[in-house]
């Protein structure tokens, strides 16, 4: 092959021929498993029939496994996929649509552990195809399992024969619920397409180009005088969410509101994108896809295999964009829906309906419910006070427990930056809270002059002065580098929230920031945060919040403030305790 003189079809036919794969991948199989890896490694797929392995059955046991070979390379869907140049590849999901019939055996024979399974896989489901339908309705359980799935079938060795869901022909027809009034049901009444739900079905978005202009009330009934309004119904009801601002085609919305196109245009356009093509074609199989696209753009399931033979057959020749036209530019779409409307659900499958009824929170009061004689609970009997109690007995009791400390608490807060004795009061308050002492004056003004002297000028807050208390060389110094992480969470938590942390959870989080981006980020983290603002704002200097905090949280931050910082290194998280006692040196 190097030299030219064959080429890589001929070079692969060799290989197949070869002693080594007859002992590797023929001889330790039987006929139906030597056939199935010869189509995984000569056309890159399973076999798709019981036809199609009856045939290439009879031919590996009257030629070998070298007319098998032979067959498979010189047919012509070899040439159409692969040609004289082209080594074959697994056709997996990033290449085709898949075949429903034989999704579970294909999908198993796909893997790398294929050559090890001695079982033939599908002639024994293909075989079990040609049961009749189970004793059962026809869209029961085990034939149309999902709503959004019609047609799909995924046969499972551990699923029981009785109950495997057996294929439908193109005349059985599938049994939809309107979502209306029944008597407009387009089977039974097709002119009354056209007529809109009501209050029984999904709300309807029209858009009105002249707001005021109908002649007559009907035309304007359900019409939206906010064009934006009616886009965000268009991006809901085609994507089944709110897209991302840079996912929205912000030029087709704009051609909308000037009036260069219309509704169904819109959609036309909302269906070809990217985005949609990617969230409901490129990821799913033909059938489920149709299926998805169908009910996006027509507000209801397929009816049965005819009609999505016919838009498989659209998607086969012409591809994903013929599709989108055939659905929008149907007489059914142009009679439910028009120009002016946004597709809505029209129809639901009997199990999409029970799906939605039965959840929970959805099923009316006044279904399966059995009367239940309402009792007072036990301990609430044993919470009724049997005495009449007085006010300065109640109020005893409620004070019960809790020390003067609730009273004798002090907050400083800036209000009047020209207060020069309350600004200082504030400012050693602040240093008291962050560093646990008073600060010399020296250290002062080698460190914090500047600082101060922005706070008494008005360029910075108090939370901003707080900030760089904590980003400062001293802070890092004395409460950073001589601990661990988890004691300097406890002892920022301290400092800049007034308690001590909440939980396992909180510390992993703090832990994650320190770890990754320093003590900086970690107290911005905590100053710049919601619990912050709302406990201390702009102006105020963090305290010990010992009247509001949660009961969980009280005992370790009781312990955490009524101990020296240095005292020792134990550490006070809740349900931790250290592997290690840690001593500081």
């Amino acid at each position: 092959m190097k030299n030219g003189d064959i080429s890589v079809r001929e070079f692969i036919r060799r290989l197949g021929k070869s002693p080594l794969y007859r002992k590797q991948f023929y001889e330790p199989f039987i006929n139906s498993r030597a056939l199935e890896l010869a189509f995984r490694h000569f056309l890159g797929r399973g076999p798709s029939s019981r036809e199609e392995v009856q045939t290439y059955f009879a031919i590996v046991s009257s030629g070998g496994l070298a007319a098998l070979i032979d067959a498979l390379i010189d047919s012509s869907e070899y040439s159409d996929y692969f040609g004289e140049d082209t080594v074959p590849y697994l056709r997996g999901l990033g290449f085709e649509a898949q075949e429903c019939r034989n999704w579970g055996m294909q999908q198993d024979l796909f893997n790398y552990s294929a050559p090890f399974r001695k079982i033939p896989q599908f002639i024994t489901t293909f075989a079990g195809y040609n049961r009749p339908l189970p004793d059962q309705h026809p869209y029961g359980s085990g034939n149309d399992p999902l709503e959004i799935q019609f047609g799909a079938i995924f046969p499972k060795e551990t699923r029981d024969p009785s109950t495997s869901p057996a294929p439908f022909n193109k005349d059985t027809k599938r049994i939809l619920v309107h979502r209306g009034p029944g008597i407009n049901n387009q089977n039974s009444n097709p002119k009354a397409r056209s007529q809109f739900p009501g209050s029984l079905g999904a709300k309807v978005f029209r858009l009105d180009q002249l707001p005021g202009s109908g002649g007559n009330g009907a035309s304007v009934k359900f019409s939206e005088v906010s064009t934006q309004a009616v886009i965000g119904a268009c991006y809901r009801q085609v994507f089944g969410r709110d897209l991302y601002e840079g996912q929205r085609l912000k030029v087709a919305e704009i051609r909308l509101e000037n009036g260069d196109i219309t509704i169904r245009e819109f959609i036309r356009i909302l269906a070809k994108s990217e985005v949609f093509r990617k969230l409901y074609w490129s990821s799913l199989y033909i059938t489920k896809a149709i299926e998805y696209i169908h009910r996006r753009l027509l507000g209801r399931p397929t009816y049965g295999r005819q009609e999505i033979n016919s838009y498989f057959d659209i998607c086969a020749k012409k591809g994903f964009y013929a599709l989108v036209d055939a659905i929008i530019d149907s007489p059914e779409y142009c009679e439910a829906f028009g120009e002016d409307t946004v597709p809505y659900e029209r129809y639901l499958t009997p199990a999409g309906l029970q799906s939605r009824q039965g959840r929970p929170g959805s099923i009316g009061l006044d279904v399966g419910r059995r009367v239940e004689v309402e009792t007072t609970p036990r301990f609430i009997e044993l919470g009724m006070p049997t005495d009449l109690r007085t006010e300065p007995s109640i109020q005893s009791r409620v004070n019960q427990g809790v020390s003067t400390k609730r009273e004798e608490q002090k907050i400083f807060k800036l209000i009047d930056r020209g207060d020069v004795v309350s600004l200082n009061t504030l400012v050693s308050a602040a240093y008291r809270q962050i560093f646990e002492r008073n600060i010399e004056p020296y250290i002062v003004k080698n460190e914090f002059t500047v600082l101060e002297s922005r706070l008494r000028n008005g360029e910075i807050t108090v939370k901003e002065f707080i900030e760089g208390l904590g980003c400062s060389e001293l802070y890092l110094k004395e409460f950073y580098m001589p601990y661990p992480n988890t004691k300097v969470i406890e002892l920022g938590t301290k400092h800049f929230l007034g308690r001590a942390p909440r939980n396992q959870q909180e510390i992993q989080l703090y832990n994650q920031i320190l770890a990754s981006e320093g003590l900086r980020a970690f107290i911005k983290a905590m100053v710049n945060g919601v619990e912050y603002l709302q406990c201390f704002g702009e102006d105020t200097v963090p305290y010990r919040r010992f009247p509001t905090l949660p009961a969980a949280n009280f005992p370790n931050t009781e312990r955490l403030y009524n101990k020296l910082t240095k005292q020792d290194g134990e550490l006070v998280v809740p349900s931790f305790e250290p592997a290690v006692n840690w001593r500081m040196r």
